[in-house]
């Protein structure tokens, strides 16, 4: 019987057939763990391309509105027209701090939250985050008239816009439900993200009768819901306008 036909733990000579297996075994395992690993990544929601630079504060001019949501129609984002929500630096709304300057040209400071053609000013703290535009611009900048599109039925997911424009990763699904929660609780506008007949990802600001969601909204967020609701276009937005009874959890 040769001497290498047991393994014995303490020995310094590992029998020849027992290393075969070990090395076999953990590269097989390392493979497999790293495979799974990969697998598991690819399945994963890509988080979007979301940017947002807190350092880069700057100032911006437009006409502000606080209906539905805060938010304020700007040539300054690419030198044209467009409209660009607006949130506070944390997880809040602005609306109610609009006041009397509602409808207004303005001059808003904060830094730009924005993904694809979608865009939100995070407003810098403090009361000099707005002040009224002594010289306006552009007399272009007034938000144009709501374009009904009809009675539509969409499928996806309710969401909170800042979150998705960039501020976090990943912002939705079931990870994102408490973090969306709390954003449209607190303010910020709710935004319905839906895949249509043509497989294209569209994002639509949820009103209810022309103002902003309640909290009675809050249940369905980052569940897959069903929407029966009116479709209309606000310049450069999609709105998805109806109340929370057209909603149902699929």
């Amino acid at each position: 019987m040769s001497k290498n036909d047991f393994f014995i733990g303490w020995s310094d000579d590992t029998p020849k057939a027992d290393r075969r297996f070990f090395i076999g075994a953990g590269l097989g395992l390392l493979t497999a763990t790293a495979a799974l690993a990969g697998g598991v990544a690819f399945r994963q929601n890509r988080p979007g391309k979301g940017t947002w630079n807190q350092g880069d504060v700057r100032e911006w001019r437009g006409t502000v509105t606080a209906e539905p949501y805060s938010m304020i129609r700007t040539a300054d984002l690419d030198g044209r027209p467009r409209t660009a929500l607006l949130s506070c630096l944390g997880k809040c709304g602005v609306s109610a701090r609009i006041g009397a300057l509602s409808g207004k040209s303005v001059i808003i400071k904060g830094s730009l939250i924005q993904r694809g053609t979608h865009a939100m000013i995070a407003v810098v703290d403090g009361m000099d985050w707005i002040r009224e535009d002594p010289e306006p611009t552009s007399t272009n900048l007034t938000f144009p008239e709501i374009e009904p599109l009809g009675q539509v039925t969409l499928r996806g997911e309710i969401l909170d816009t800042k979150c998705w424009f960039g501020a976090m990763r990943p912002s939705e699904g079931k990870v994102h439900k408490e973090c969306a929660s709390l954003c449209i609780r607190s303010g910020l506008p709710p935004a319905f993200y839906v895949t249509d007949r043509q497989s294209q990802k569209r994002l639509m600001i949820m009103t209810d009768h022309g103002l902003g969601h309640s909290k009675a909204l809050l249940p369905f967020v980052a569940d897959p819901v069903e929407i029966t609701a009116t479709a209309q276009k606000w310049g450069d937005l999609l709105l998805l306008d109806g109340p929370v009874s057209g909603i149902r959890r699929l």
